[in-house]
């Protein structure tokens, strides 16, 4: 499909002035830090601020969160972004975003660090500071990743008006090892905040315990990004966040922020109308006959999801995926991709499907049954139609159906696949093209209206992050306090609980059953996948026949294991899918880190200008390459033209060109 990123003004790049905000009223006002104010207004506004301001607008969160990081993640069906495609205006407002966000929690420390030297402090409010200062520096190592994680090179000393001196990643994160152990252990959990404190952190209320386990899951979550690049540095790291404590293992002690409806920080960072956010083609391999769970069993019990918990309107839609491919249209599908199902269209609900994805999704014609259906209009679109056709290529610039090639795709499990299609397949797709273009919203499953709505909470850190964190861990030999089966199964149980679902656990750990790219959920099942026969229906005749399916060549895909099933595999692929759709980061940096989940090479028929490694007619025979996917986002022109020294700089610590596609140090690819 061709996709086209809108184009936006371009923001002015420069430093941040300070704006606190009142906990109380949320009134703005202007402060300097090194004023004499700076003795009474309370340091802890800073932190606040800088918490929800990194929740994002609706302005930056679709420019940063959905163009960007949820697209590079594979979330949905992409804009571009996930094909190298940028743009300058957007990079911009996503540079000046985290700035501002990282300049006001610094500016929190530089208050703290002012009224505890004033001496005008009684014991117990100097010990407040004190803390709030260790949860601000745990804070800012997370602004300071999201960051590095994005662009790459960054300056550490920065955020204070001026351009400081860039530094490597290496530094960035030795910087930030630094300063988690720090803060952690600075932490007392004997110092109970007041009520009009506990106001000003929307988190966790300054709860000193729970800012403490936020902390050291953190430190575990950037000390595995370097597992590839710095394995010894990596497992140090890790293991002396173990020491240092439990993380977060329980729901009450997710890092989550409240959304709120509106136009402010507090709106949800995917309630863009226009963003329809549908299912990828990713996404739909990954879940599609996975886990030992009967979806039917599901519906059953999903009160929390449908009005009306009824299986009977889905059974005669369930179909057998470990048996069973779809209807096939060869002729209106480009083959020049490695994803193994292209040319599919599954004209059904699997029986056999995560659970999590009728939470994450609305099936096509299915939004009527859900409790949440208000906050996305354009359901009732005209265009967004289940039912479609291939169209006849021979009748140039109309859509004439194809006899006997009509799709019902109510309930169905799909998704459309990245890649610029600047043909007749494409054109004349009907699931893609149909209805004026769009056709594919109606015929996919969409992002559910319950994170389109502004009253859910944004997720920064869970429970099952953690424990797919240990297992990983555990796996490569380190020191945890679980075995990784334990902390793997552990980590599903979260997710799944999380979800409302978690009476369906027992049966989904047991799943041996492949998806469709050869990943089972049981930690002890590791047989590879082996190429099996499938049945499928032609599409244009109606016919039934069978046909080879072939899993992806293990031998050929980025992930450096090389195998499709085994547990770090499996580990990632259920922290991917247990991280939806709240941290597209994480999913992205992941893959970025290891190569997993499995993403499909973009099926293309034209060349990428930005990926200039891809070829369209060869690059899905051979191996994966980090090339074939974005790497990083660029850095803003505006860097360039207000600090060319610092640019030149960071360019030449990132070690390649500031395009998309040169990995970052700890990256595949990046340690050169």
């Amino acid at each position: 499909m061709k996709n086209i990123l809108k184009h936006a003004a371009l923001a002015l790049f420069g430093g941040a002035s300070l704006v606190v905000v009142s906990c109380s009223d949320f009134e703005e006002v202007n402060t300097n830090p090194h004023a004499t104010d700076a003795t009474v207004t309370p340091a802890y506004f800073a932190l606040n601020n800088s918490i929800i301001y990194s929740q994002q607008n609706p302005d930056t969160a679709e420019r940063l969160f959905v163009i960007n990081w949820a697209a590079h993640a594979r979330q949905y069906d992409g804009s571009g972004c996930e094909m190298g495609a940028y743009n300058d205006g957007y990079n911009n407002a996503s540079y000046n975003h985290m700035y501002t966000a990282l300049k006001l929690c610094t500016d929190a420390i530089t208050l703290s660090d002012i009224q505890i030297a004033s001496g005008s402090l009684g014991e117990r409010d100097v010990n407040f500071l004190k803390n709030m200062t260790a949860f601000a520096r745990i804070w800012r190592a997370y602004l300071m990743s999201e960051f590095a994680d994005s662009f790459g090179p960054m300056p550490v000393a920065g955020f204070q008006g001026v351009n400081p001196e860039f530094n490597s990643i290496k530094e960035v994160y030795y910087y930030m090892y630094k300063e988690l152990a720090e803060a952690i252990a600075a932490i007392k959990t004997t110092i109970t905040p007041t009520d009009q404190e506990k106001k000003c952190d929307p988190a966790y209320g300054y709860d000193a315990t729970k800012w403490k386990k936020y902390g050291i899951s953190l430190w575990m979550r950037l000390a595995m990004r370097l597992s590839i690049v710095d394995e010894a540095k990596a497992k140090a790291e890790f293991q002396a966040a173990v020491a240092a404590g439990d993380g977060i293992t329980a729901v009450d002690e997710t890092f989550r922020v409240k959304e709120r409806p509106g136009w402010d920080a507090l709106s949800g960072v995917m309630t863009r109308t226009w963003n329809y956010q549908s299912n990828s083609a990713t996404i739909a391999n990954l879940a599609c006959n996975l886990g030992g769970t009967d979806i039917l069993d599901v519906m059953a019990s999903a009160d929390h999801i449908y009005t009306k918990p009824d299986a009977g309107r889905y059974r005669s839609h369930i179909k057998d995926a470990s048996s069973y491919l779809g209807k096939r249209f060869e002729k209106h599908s480009l083959a020049t991709t490695d994803n193994p199902t292209q040319g599919f269209f599954f004209d059904g609900l699997p029986r056999k499907l995560d659970p999590r994805m009728i939470v994450y999704f609305c099936l096509p014609g299915d939004w009527k049954d859900r409790i949440h259906n208000t906050a996305f209009p354009y359901w009732n679109h005209p265009k967004f139609t289940q039912e479609e056709s291939m169209y006849d290529p021979k009748v140039e610039g109309e859509l004439i159906p194809l006899a006997g090639t009509k799709i019902d795709a109510t309930y169905c499990w799909n998704g459309p696949i990245v890649g610029y299609w600047n043909d007749t397949k494409a054109n004349y797709n009907g699931v893609y093209n149909g209805k004026g273009g769009l056709a594919v919203y109606g015929c996919h499953p969409l992002l559910a209206d319950e994170y389109r709505s502004s009253d859910n909470y944004r997720v920064f850190f869970g429970p099952w992050e953690t424990y797919f964190l240990l297992a990983e861990a555990a796996v490569r030999g380190w020191t945890t306090k679980m075995s990784g089966e334990e902390a793997y199964n552990a980590g599903i149980k979260a997710s799944l609980e999380y979800n409302g679902l978690g009476k369906h656990y027992a049966t989904y750990i047991e799943g041996e059953n492949y998806n469709r790219v050869g990943t089972s959920v049981k930690f002890t099942h590791t047989t590879e996948p082996t190429n099996v026969e499938m049945d499928y229906v032609n599409g244009y005749t109606g016919e039934k026949g069978k046909i080879t399916y072939k899993y992806p060549d293990a031998s050929k895909i980025l992930y450096p294991g090389k195998k499709l099933n085994d547990q770090i595999t499996k580990i990632i692929t259920q922290k991917y899918i247990a991280n939806m759709p709240w941290l597209p980061l994480e999913s992205w940096s992941d893959h970025r880190r290891l190569g997993l989940p499995f993403f499909e090479i973009p099926a293309s028929s034209t060349t990428i200008n930005t990926m200039p490694e891809f070829n369209p007619e060869t690059s899905y025979q051979g191996a994966q390459k980090p090339g074939y996917f974005s790497q990083r986002m660029k850095y803003p022109s505006s860097l360039a033209n207000a600090d060319p020294t610092g640019y030149a700089k960071a360019l030449e610590l990132l070690g390649g060109e500031d395009v998309v596609v040169t990995p970052l140090w700890w990256a595949i690819g990046g340690n050169k």
